[in-house]
């Protein structure tokens, strides 16, 4: 839940914007194509879709109406978890419903799985200000998704459908996650960054480097959308991270930026 509410937060200080894109990859093909030049595995992909859906503050009952609707749309499966009973929230066997009621602020998560047994979170928040007399909700989706089932396109296009029967545009960010066994010297991360970029078009921006991490925050123009950075297009962050514990260095490459915590 945490990083879905830094992602909310991060959805509304971007201001995005669109390209042309080149044709020649497509988003998935640069993601992971990124994470085939370092030679890493692929550990999970995520996908981050939200914004406002209604300007105005809605009632309890409305809330969970349209909670249900887009569990329906999503095709979450399983039966609703009794948590009197205790019972473990197992994957394909339940979803769970946790929710907030107060004055102003009513606020709606749905916790379950897809067909493809992916973790999936809707998120719906109402608030009301009464100093100046404004409402608004909105909705926050996550969905993990495996190797097998990394498809983004299929729930992408749920979630813009969802958003376009509100007369709203959904903010977009995916990020695939990868390992490499051992720790990367810096020499080695700044050749297979190098190597990746190169393929892709991408032109660097921004980087940032220290002991723990190194960042590179990228313009392709093989993905459509993109944000601006110190007055520049960006689209495309790749951070790399070694966990010494699991003796592994962890690979993030996220568009137009990553929103999970690395």
């Amino acid at each position: 839940m945490k990083r879905i509410i830094i992602f909310a937060i991060i959805v509304f200080l971007l201001v995005p914007t669109f390209s042309v894109a080149n044709t020649k990859y497509s988003e998935n093909d640069v993601l992971t194509g990124i994470l085939k030049e370092f030679k890493g595995k692929f550990l999970e992909g995520e996908i981050n879709i939200g914004g406002v859906i209604l300007d105005e503050f809605i009632s309890k009952e409305k809330i969970k109406e349209i909670g249900k609707e887009i569990k329906d749309e999503l095709e979450l499966i399983g039966e609703e978890l009794d948590q009197n009973r205790g019972d473990l929230f197992l994957e394909g066997k339940y979803y769970l419903i946790e929710e907030i009621y107060e004055e102003g602020f009513n606020h709606l998560i749905i916790y379950g799985y897809s067909a493809e047994q992916n973790p999936v979170t809707i998120m719906l928040s109402s608030y009301f200000s009464p100093e100046i007399n404004i409402g608004e909700t909105t909705l926050f989706i996550n969905v993990i998704k495996d190797e097998k089932n990394f498809n983004i396109n299929g729930i992408i296009g749920s979630v813009e459908n969802i958003f376009r029967s509100f007369g709203k545009t959904a903010e977009i960010t995916t990020c695939v996650i990868g390992t490499v066994d051992g720790k990367l010297d810096y020499n080695y991360i700044e050749k297979y960054a190098n190597n990746a970029l190169k393929k892709f078009k991408g032109k660097v921006v921004e980087k940032y480097t220290d002991p723990m991490v190194t960042s590179y925050t990228v313009y392709t123009p093989y993905i459509e959308n993109y944000i601006f950075s110190l007055e520049k297009r960006v689209n495309l962050n790749l951070a790399i991270r070694y966990n010494e514990y699991e003796n592994q260095t962890y690979i993030w490459i996220g568009t137009p930026i990553i929103t999970t915590g690395y």
